[in-house]
């Protein structure tokens, strides 16, 4: 009977134990990695960074992007808060600030999932592109889609060629045409400053001045309205001036550099005109090169409204994806007078609404 009692205890010990499961004693599953294109992200975060012209701090870089996203989530019906980070406001790259922000932006996709990954990325990188806006910053998205730090007009309608007068060539591919009109005005116009295999601006549009010295110019119009820029006007100017100093042009750090024009590319005196250049809000960049070089040196009469400010130049940085981030690397200011050109543009000596442009062009360069 002992026996027997001792077998069935066992028995019932056995099939307690089996009725009663044992802890796991492994590592609990890590929370699945959210996809917040953090590559694309750390690509654009050092291209601000590192390359801003403008020197916007690494601080407010993300911040401007952390803005942007919370802003995205309200619109989309989410959930608003984010991590308080501590971030560095220095005009450097911070890795482990980036790092920080990383984390938190993982943290609010998971709560935001109306969100996608690709929308993350892109409403964080203009945000970040918000901290230091300029027209030459810009990020187009894997679809093609740019999104600008800044808007790149301010408003105004494209060259209203005058009717009358005598042709002197075109419209060609840039919409480079020409006319002769009274009192021995050469009308020029053109849409950009395209150089090429195939195509130079620069060789056209001398062309078109031979051609109106052999007519008997007296005045040269240029109407820069909706150009929306290229290469060549540094060349284009030269021809007009004697090697005088032209632009400054700041880097990321150190000394601004004196851009001159080039004395040899001067043109004979049969092409030293008079010279009005007509500008508006519309199109930029090397319009507005051709004519602060030419303002600087009161070499020509600037005719019309202000125009959009879209000087310097600009770094790009692809991405694996086929987006790509573009970075103002270089600010333009007057060399003589200091003007600053970037974001606010070249100030009319005449101003002249968009109908009225070219009668008052005629008459600065005719009085």
């Amino acid at each position: 009977m002992i026996r027997l009692a001792s077998l069935i205890a066992a028995i019932a010990l056995v099939v307690g134990c089996a009725g009663t499961p044992t802890p796991a004693t492994g590592s609990p599953s890590p929370t699945a990695t959210v996809d917040i294109k953090k590559t694309k992200l750390n690509t654009a975060y050092a291209a601000m960074s590192d390359q801003d012209v403008h020197r916007a701090s690494s601080k407010q870089i993300l911040e401007g992007a952390i803005a942007a996203l919370k802003a995205e989530a309200q619109k989309t019906g989410g959930k608003t808060d984010f991590a308080t980070l501590e971030l560095q406001d220095t005009v450097d790259t911070v890795f482990p600030d980036f790092q920080k922000f990383a984390d938190a932006v993982s943290d609010f996709a998971r709560r935001n999932p109306q969100i996608s990954p690709d929308r993350i990325a892109d409403v964080a990188i203009e945000g970040m592109m918000s901290a230091s806006p300029d027209c030459h910053t810009y990020y187009v998205d894997k679809s093609g889609s740019v999104h600008r730090s800044r808007s790149e007009s301010t408003g105004g309608t494209p060259p209203q060629i005058p009717a009358g007068g005598t042709s002197l060539g075109g419209p060609d591919q840039t919409g480079l045409q020409a006319k002769l009109l009274d009192k021995g005005v050469v009308y020029i116009t053109w849409k950009s400053f395209l150089i090429s295999g195939t195509y130079r601006i620069t060789d056209e549009v001398k062309k078109i001045l031979d051609k109106g010295v052999a007519a008997g110019a007296k005045a040269w119009v240029f109407d820069l309205r909706g150009n929306n820029g290229g290469n060549g006007a540094d060349l284009m100017a030269s021809w007009f001036l004697n090697g005088e100093p032209t632009l400054k042009v700041q880097f990321r750090t150190g000394k601004p550099d004196t851009q001159s024009a080039n004395k040899d590319l001067r043109l004979p005196a049969e092409y030293q005109l008079p010279i009005a250049v007509i500008l508006n809000g519309t199109g930029g960049s090397a319009p507005e090169v051709f004519a602060a070089w030419l303002k600087e040196n009161k070499r020509a009469t600037i005719v019309g409204s202000r125009s959009v400010g879209c000087l310097g130049a600009t770094s790009p940085t692809s991405m694996p994806d086929g987006s790509l981030i573009s970075v103002t690397v270089q600010e333009f200011s007057g060399a003589n007078t200091g003007t600053p050109y970037n974001n606010h543009g070249i100030d009319p000596d005449v101003t002249a609404s968009d109908s009225d442009a070219v009668a008052k062009a005629i008459e600065a360069v005719t009085k």
